[in-house]
């Protein structure tokens, strides 16, 4: 976008155009009137080998007429459509209308071809011969550009055929993926990390993850450095769908090969990858047998479970010990008596509660505390659960000031458990 305020390009533009049509007519116009001084017998004088003689006759009245029907012609075009500057026509027309349009009628005309489709599974769908067919065409004209022909995608662009999928491989999430498009940020880490062969250390400690070619050497010395890392890949390197952080243990860099300058390039300068949204080009059908046919190119993982009723708090807080239960979108964490250690599997349960903050949402943290016995030492072990859970969501991403910690709640004595917890919901 320009940062010129003013419309001086436009009034140009405009201006330009119409003079270069207005001439033309002007010119025609003089060229019919003025009589040309040439000799009585209408040359011009020129004249070559004796017999050949330049003429000075005027235009054909059907030459004139002509080139006054395309002045007025051209005239009534900028007027009804765009042409002059920043003046959009009289009809309104844009090429995204066109498009648009274009696109709302040919789904019109292949409406009732999906209409069969309607209402099955992507399972199903997987299954039909000509719903397979179709798809292989979507995908043909809409996504083989990316992830070529065969699906095996290229640098920077993921394999759609293997068992490697960054936001999830099943239905559902092929589903989201190709409907709401993804972003995918590597940030640039280089700063954090330290000097040059600090980061060679880290590429290599990276390598080592997957077994991969590395100096063990330097593999030793930059694993203190994947501190930096571990917030999103996790503190295995097996990554996060919910953040689309890659599972380094796989070996798998779509950016180029498992080298240490690629690595290191690639934690120095991060990357970033952008799937287009394609909710506004397909319909619901249309989408659904894109995402079949995507799922049964032998990649896609099975579709996810039904969901179990989620364990009341009270239930997975029964044994004291660290916990964690998700209900009606709280994560309640539980903590063992004395002790502000969160449950090993915090943070899939708050795989929600980071979508939610990437969404524009907030997270708030409300602690409680027993009532019973000293006051003081209940809440300070209070504020360093609270603590404990908002270094866990910092850990995940998630900036400070998107966390509001709020003062601890007394709970009466004989609550147990529920008395030591702590808990996380999206404001």
């Amino acid at each position: 976008m320009s940062d010129f305020t003013s419309n001086f390009w436009s009034v140009y533009v405009a201006g330009i155009t119409l003079a270069g049509i207005l001439g033309c007519l002007a010119l025609l116009w003089f060229s019919g009137k003025t009589k040309a001084m040439t000799h009585t017998d209408n040359t011009t004088g020129h004249v070559w080998d004796g017999d050949l003689r330049e003429m000075n006759n005027p235009l054909p009245r059907w030459w004139v007429g002509l080139f006054i029907i395309t002045c007025v012609f051209s005239l009534i075009y900028l007027y009804l459509y765009p042409g002059l500057g920043s003046y959009q026509g009289s009809l309104k027309w844009t090429q995204t209308g066109q498009f648009e349009r274009e696109v709302e009628r040919g789904n019109e005309q292949v409406a009732p071809i999906y209409a069969g489709f309607a209402g099955k599974s992507i399972e199903a769908l997987s299954k039909d011969p000509q719903a397979m067919a179709i798809g292989d065409r979507l995908f043909m004209n809409n996504c083989a550009q990316c992830h070529g022909s065969d699906a095996r995608g290229s640098k920077g662009f993921p394999n759609l055929t293997d068992d490697n999928w960054t936001w999830g491989g099943t239905p559902e999430q092929i589903h989201e993926t190709i409907t709401k498009g993804r972003m995918a940020i590597m940030t640039p880490m280089g700063a954090a990390v330290g000097s040059s062969d600090d980061i060679r250390n880290l590429a290599n400690y990276v390598m080592s993850l997957s077994n991969g070619p590395h100096d063990s050497v330097r593999a030793n010395l930059g694993k203190s450095k994947f501190t930096v890392c571990a917030a999103c890949h996790g503190a295995d390197g097996k990554g996060n769908q919910a953040l689309g952080a890659p599972n380094l243990t796989r070996g798998i860099f779509i950016y180029g090969p498992a080298v240490e300058s690629h690595v290191a390039d690639m934690i120095a300068n991060g990357r970033t990858g952008v799937m287009p949204a394609w909710e506004s080009k397909f319909t619901p059908e249309q989408l659904n047998v894109l995402t079949a046919y995507v799922w049964g190119r032998g990649g896609g993982v099975a579709p996810a479970p039904a969901a179990a009723a989620p364990a009341a708090p009270a239930a997975a807080a029964s044994a004291d010990r660290a916990s964690v239960a998700v209900e009606g979108g709280v994560v309640s964490f539980f903590f063992a008596t004395g002790k502000s250690d969160v449950a090993a599997d915090a943070d899939k349960a708050l795989a929600e509660v980071v979508a939610g903050v990437k969404a524009g949402k907030k997270v708030q943290v409300s602690g409680f505390v027993d009532s019973t016995g000293d006051a003081a030492q209940n809440a300070e072990l209070a504020k360093q659960r609270a603590f404990a859970v908002r270094d866990q969501l910092k850990a995940l991403g998630i900036a400070e000031d998107k966390i509001d910690l709020k003062e601890p709640k007394n709970i009466d004595a004989g609550a147990g458990a529920q008395a030591r917890r702590v808990e996380v919901s999206l404001v």
